[in-house]
């Protein structure tokens, strides 16, 4: 038994070492030669007593193109321990051979390295087929590269991908998973193609094994590409089962058949036309100038009658008509109630007088006086006559300040008192300003000064508080829309008016005006503010923030002609997220105006 288990690997070493393509060698602890097979001897070409005593490295890496594994080797025997690396070299047929060398330490009783097996394996082969394998995916990337082609499977009912080549992403643009979605391919392709390409799908197939369609599919960019669809149709017996195919990127080509296509048939015309659009162009612009030079000398023109006719012309002329038809017959109300109520006082007087000298009248006068109520009557009458007096007395206060604000009964030039035209307008816009059920009070807050008389035209300076007021009444409103019941009475909206004299020079931001005394109206909102960019347009003929049918845009450009021409002042907004501010500045004689242009222009 102890012969047979010592036979047996003894048998299997021979066996090994009668390998021709297994190279083996026994050596001592520092790589010397001790002992080696015919193969390793045939390999090196040397004799055997040259053999013996030389370090196996520098024999096999002696006809080696590659050197570095020596350090590696000799670090691994000075450790003692395992190595193993691939080498090459120039075999005697002047050819490159490769060789796996596996070297094992041989442990001594001590546990210490005293020699090792070496055995290197011929993978020349495996090398080539490595080398040829990467050549042709090499050459096969280049092929598939250059020709823009993308492999794919897919199941034939749904022709949904099975598999997609990820050439697919630089092709599209999408994301490989993309592709795997039940309509993604059906989803992507143009209108215009989709019927042709699914009538192949649906029809061709089934008579054909293979067909080619040309279609175009759309990019992530937004772009459609030109493909050439080659399909090829994979039966089992007389069912499809699978659809193999390739996606090639045909754009160029189409591009260059249809640029080709255009071009002859357009290259003669566009030569014909292209100088004469270029004259039609030239004289469309030069007569566009023209129009708009024209257009914009109206609008000059157009704003100065504005000024005049818009709401002076129009509205003015029809409220003093209107107020001066209601003045007339209400004067003559008003003008009689003082004798009525005395005449009335008189009647119930004596009707007083009557009762208490003829205590019990005759029964049939008795019912009489039960009938009309005369005790009630009596109450009653005098305070008819009171609320007619004070409806009356309201009428005339419309009426005045409706004439205050047109101004068509005075000069058109004249010293005024400006708090009469603030407070004319402000009548007039009442009904704008109290509550109603849709919308919450405006508070108005007056802090007037003590103003001296004005020399201005005073309907037009009335016509441009009514704007800027309005206005402050418009955004308020808006504002409210927006806010809660609570913000709204925490917070109620109000419009402060505020005047004051000045002797000196205005705080507004401007160092060109004149200084001399003036006159400051500023009329202030607690609405949202404006955007900067409405502020720079805000007094831009046209310009508004209204919807149509709500505002011409012409209001504060008015305002500003009347102020800064018709007067020689300021006008100027300031506007943050609390409020805005509208200031007015205009001087208080016509004559200072007059020596301020003349000391500008000497």
């Amino acid at each position: 038994m102890l012969a047979d288990s010592l036979s047996l690997p003894l048998i299997m070493f021979t066996a090994l070492a009668d390998r021709t393509d297994l190279l083996m060698v026994l050596t001592d602890r520092s790589g010397r030669i001790e002992w080696f097979n015919q193969a390793f001897a045939e390999r090196t070409g040397l004799a055997t007593d040259l053999l013996i005593g030389q370090k196996f490295f520098s024999v096999l890496a002696s006809n080696s193109q590659l050197n570095i594994q020596q350090s590696y080797i000799r670090e691994q025997l000075l450790k003692g321990e395992y190595f193993k690396f691939e080498l090459s070299y120039i075999g005697h047929n002047h050819k490159e051979c490769w060789l796996l060398v596996d070297g094992q330490p041989i442990y001594d009783a001590e546990g210490i390295t005293s020699k090792y097996t070496i055995m290197a394996t011929d993978i020349t082969l495996r090398k080539y087929t490595e080398k040829n394998l990467e050549e042709t995916q090499q050459r096969l990337k280049r092929l598939v590269e250059n020709v823009k082609l993308v492999p794919w499977e897919a199941e034939a009912v749904t022709h949904q991908f099975t598999y997609v080549g990820p050439q697919v992403i630089e092709l599209f643009g999408y994301d490989l998973t993309h592709w795997y979605e039940p309509d993604f391919w059906h989803s992507h392709i143009h209108p215009e193609d989709l019927p042709m390409v699914l009538y192949h799908y649906q029809v061709t197939l089934l008579e054909r094994d293979h067909y080619i369609v040309e279609y175009r599919l759309l990019t992530s960019d937004g772009k459609w590409i030109w493909v050439k669809d080659i399909v090829n149709v994979v039966r089992e017996g007389d069912s499809v089962t699978q659809l193999l195919g390739f996606l090639i990127d045909i754009s160029d080509r189409k591009q260059i058949e249809l640029s080709l296509q255009e071009a002859f048939k357009e290259l003669e015309q566009v030569n014909k036309e292209l100088e004469t659009r270029v004259q039609q162009r030239t004289t469309a612009l030069s007569q566009e100038k023209e129009k708009l030079e024209q257009t914009l000398q109206k609008l000059h023109k157009t704003q100065s009658q504005l000024i005049q006719s818009e709401k002076m012309s129009s509205l003015g002329q029809l409220v003093a008509g209107v107020a001066h038809e209601i003045n007339n017959p209400v004067s003559f109300i008003y003008g009689n109630l003082a004798p009525a109520t005395e005449y009335t006082q008189d009647l119930l007087h004596l009707l007083q007088c009557y009762q208490m000298h003829y205590p019990n009248p005759d029964p049939t006068l008795q019912a009489e006086i039960e009938a009309a109520d005369i005790d009630f009557i009596s109450e009653d009458l005098p305070r008819l006559l009171s609320s007619m007096e004070v409806g009356a007395s309201r009428i005339r206060e419309i009426v005045l300040s409706l004439r205050t604000f047109c101004r068509l009964d005075e000069a058109e030039v004249k010293e005024v008192n400006i708090h009469d035209g603030l407070d004319s307008t402000l009548m007039i816009l009442q009904n704008r300003l109290r509550a109603t059920h849709e919308r919450p009070e405006i508070q108005v807050i007056k802090e007037y000064g003590n103003l001296p008389l004005v020399e201005c035209y005073a309907g037009q300076l009335n016509q441009v508080f009514m704007n800027i007021i309005g206005n402050a009444i418009d955004a308020l409103e808006e504002h409210d829309r927006l806010r809660s019941p609570k913000e709204i009475l925490d917070n109620p909206s109000k419009i402060t008016i505020c005047t004051e004299f000045q002797n000196t020079q205005p705080k507004i931001a401007s160092e060109s005006y004149h200084p001399a005394p003036s006159i400051v109206i500023r009329i202030i909102d607690n609405g949202c503010g404006m955007s900067e960019t409405v502020k720079n347009r805000l007094f831009d003929p046209f310009f508004t923030t209204k919807p149509v049918g709500k505002g011409t845009g012409l209001g504060l450009s008015i305002s500003y002609q009347i102020v800064v021409e018709k007067h020689q002042g300021k006008l100027e907004c300031n506007s943050t997220p609390d409020g805005t501010e509208f200031a007015i500045v205009i001087p208080q004689w016509r004559a200072q105006v007059t020596m301020g242009l003349t000391s500008s222009s000497d």
